[in-house]
């Protein structure tokens, strides 16, 4: 390294060069582009008059014309960047090639949930290998034979339009079910008839995030939330009468605040109606009730924004059990009345937990099931119904348990496990015996049973102990030369846990190593360890991401060279701040659907959602501390950094694409002219949900290219080959001394 970086320095001695990343400049807030810069980027629209203040702070946001995403000088500089990317991997077909079949293959089976019974009516999601999408069926039996009741193939000829959600009446007899288009996050409500298999007249347009809740005992009415479309983002609780026209729904409740989000929610006894009013995403949500089937005013229970308090159960004489991180931040279960707020009359049932976090509890059979985290994992916890501990289900440690729906009268749990190594196959739990019985494995043609899976911890700057999960074939070295993937999110109390991926198995069966770190901002480990990622402590979420990768190289796993990072949204605001921070960690970095432009993200569509964690550019102190770690605001003159892969698509309207346009313009135009920034934009596609097969093949073996090009191969032993080759070649070393 030292010798690598004399030789540089020489070099820039004798032909005037400058190395950026020796003594790059700093980020300047206000500053031009040039004509120069401008080419260099591709000759995006561009407008230096745009400059703003910000608490007293002149902003430039010269690539502002890119905003425009309907600008025919937008959509021709989005082709440019398209082509200039297809270039980049032109040489790189054998890779595509080797992903596309890999991936092709690992596809290449029928995808089914579990069956959940509603009434006498089975109901599941099954996709037909390799289609565009899954479609619903319907069957008499747990067993089928199934029919299909919803097939979004059918309704595009490319398999852009998906299902974005469905709900069934108790009964069975009606379906709720929401379709999307291209990606995007807005909806249309469709109801169907599963007896006659026919669309109803009553159709919904322009939901977007929305919940139904049919009426108890009923198939012909329910409540469903809906935008209140005034420029507040807020929604409201509406109730629909099927055969009645929309205009004529009655509103169930609404709050005034901005960005304000309501939910309706009943328990299985009925004793109340619920509502829930979160701020945005703040996971604190507040909480009003009202008696069951009155009409009376809704009564709050708890303010948004200061805790959580979440009804699991409600006895007879109206008291109920609800989860609370009221001084618990792992939560606990408690029981109270709902009409007394006193809380010194709380009694607590399940007490927090030394180290996992309770997420949620039935009460089936007389047994109470408390499901919590358990370093990321499942982990489930049976006691009595006075919180009196039994046993524990005898869970795969390091595995996911999903459940189909629970009825009253079920005796046994029908389940699916899931680990790193497996896409999940199917048990049933006897409630009765705690005895987990195995019934059929998954139909994937690909595990990664022969692999191995550990848990390791780096050390964050603050000496936070940071875990991370590494998925490595026994025959990969740990000699530093294997190709790393490190993946991150670290956001919004989102919790990344055990699950199987196509794409991470043909990663490690190539000889690469996958890691996935668990950073301060996600759920894993309670609310300390979200509240120690976000707001003002947002920096320790990039702290502890670039700790994670100083681990692996430390270890061996890797070295800097051949180390990519990844992330997606909120992940890729992760990847794009620590590659501008720590450049000389990283070997690529990919980039996708990333906020990057922290003093603009909450003007755009529901962006303003989001200030519960990057607080709010409207106030000084949060501007500042955003202004310390914008990705867009941070690109350093000059500064040298590593192949960089932005991914966004045209019809993401949660997090607009414009995010990575202008980061991408930002790095070509102003960065040392020798990085490589790279754009690539996915037509009819949007945030990531809904993307037909297809598309997913092609997009990750695009990508796979990406990496091969910018560190090598991933294959350890073709890497290692290459490297004695390139050692073998003459060295040619001219130097030419000026006239």
């Amino acid at each position: 390294m030292g010798i690598g970086r004399s030789i540089r320095r020489l070099a820039n001695k004798v032909f005037g060069q400058e190395h950026a990343n020796d003594n790059p400049k700093a980020a300047k807030l206000d500053y031009k582009v040039s004509e120069r810069e401008r080419q260099r980027a591709l000759n995006p629209p561009t407008d230096n008059k745009v400059v703003e203040d910000l608490h007293g702070i002149k902003v430039a946001d010269p690539f502002r014309p890119l905003e425009d995403l309907d600008a025919p000088a937008t959509s021709a500089w989005v082709g440019r960047e398209n082509k200039k990317f297809q270039n980049y991997i032109a040489d790189k077909k054998d890779s595509i090639d080797r992903a596309k079949k890999f991936m092709t293959d690992a596809l290449n089976y029928d995808g089914e949930s579990l069956p959940s019974r509603y009434g006498k009516v089975y109901f599941r999601t099954f996709q037909k290998a390799l289609s565009p999408q899954g479609v619903v069926q319907m069957s008499d039996s747990a067993g089928g034979p199934w029919e299909t009741l919803l097939d979004p193939n059918t309704l595009s000829k490319d398999g852009t339009v998906a299902l974005s959600g469905w709900a069934p009446s108790a009964d069975g007899k009606r379906i709720i079910y929401f379709t999307s288009e291209a990606g995007s996050d807005a909806q249309t409500m469709h109801i169907l008839n599963t007896e006659t298999r026919q669309d109803l007249a009553d159709k919904i347009e322009n939901c977007r995030f929305t919940s139904v809740l049919w009426d108890k005992g009923s198939h012909d009415s329910f409540q469903y939330t809906f935008p209140t479309n005034d420029g507040t983002r807020r929604t409201k609780a509406m109730h629909h009468v099927i055969g009645t026209p929309v205009a004529d729904d009655k509103q169930v409740f609404e709050t005034p605040e901005e960005e304000s989000f309501v939910g309706p929610f009943r328990l299985k006894t009925a004793k109340y109606e619920w509502m829930s009013q979160s701020i945005g995403t703040d996971r604190n949500a507040g909480l009003f009730f009202r008696p069951f089937g009155s009409d009376e005013e809704f009564k709050q229970l708890l303010p948004p924004k200061t805790t959580t308090i979440s009804p699991v159960h409600e006895f007879e004489d109206g008291t109920i059990l609800a989860l609370t991180t009221k001084d618990a931040p792992r939560g606990k279960l408690v029981k109270f009345d709902p009409r007394d707020s006193d809380e010194s009359k709380w009694q607590t049932i399940i007490p927090q937990h030394d180290v996992d976090t309770l997420d949620s509890v039935m009460i089936h059979k007389g047994k109470m099931f408390g499901f919590f985290t358990h370093d990321t994992a499942s982990a489930v916890r049976v006691y009595t119904v006075d919180g009196q501990h039994l046993h524990d289900m005898p869970l795969p440690v390091q595995s996911v348990a999903g459940y189909a729906k629970v009825n009253p009268d079920d005796d046994k749990f029908v389940m699916k496990i899931s680990s790193f190594k497996t896409p999940g196959d199917t048990y049933t739990y006897d409630i009765e015996k705690n005895e987990l019985t195995f019934v059929k494995k998954s139909n994937a043609p690909v595990d990664l049973n022969d692999c191995i899976v550990e848990r390791v911890y780096a050390t964050s700057k603050d000496g936070t102990k940071v875990p991370m999960t590494v998925i490595r074939h026994p025959d990969t070295k740990l000699d530093g030369s294997a190709a790393v993937k490190l993946y991150g999110y670290g956001g919004f109390d989102i919790a990344l846990g055990p699950g199987f991926s196509s794409g991470v198995a043909h990663f490690v069966k190539s000889g690469g190593i996958y890691v996935q770190a668990n950073l301060r901002g996600g759920g894993e480990f309670g609310e300390d360890w979200y509240n120690g990622g976000r707001g003002p402590t947002k920096q320790n979420v990039f702290d502890d991401f670039a700790a994670c990768a100083e681990f692996l190289i430390k270890e061996k796993y890797t070295s800097a060279s051949r180390l990519v990072i990844n992330g997606g949204s909120n992940g890729g605001l992760l990847t794009s701040a620590t590659v501008l921070q720590r450049p000389e960690l990283f070997g690529a970095v990919i980039t996708e659907v990333p906020v990057t432009d922290m003093f603009r993200f909450h003007l755009a569509t529901y962006g303003a959602l989001w200030k519960s964690d990057y607080g709010d550019p409207g106030i000084k102190e949060d501007f500042n501390t955003a202004a310390k770690y914008s990705p867009l605001h941070n690109v350093k003159p000059k500064a040298k950094y590593p192949p960089h892969l932005i991914k966004t698509a045209d019809h993401d309207d949660r997090v607009v694409p414009w995010h990575s346009f202008k980061l991408a313009a930002t790095l070509q135009a102003r960065s040392s002219k020798d990085n490589v920034t790279l754009l690539r934009v996915e037509e009819r596609a949007g945030h990531g949900a809904g993307k037909p097969t297809a598309k997913v093949i092609q997009d990750y073996a695009e990508t796979f290219a990406f990496i091969e090009k910018a560190i090598g191969p991933v294959d350890q032993k073709v890497y290692k080959a290459k490297l004695a080759a390139e050692k073998r070649k003459p060295c040619k070393f001219i130097c030419h001394k000026k006239a």
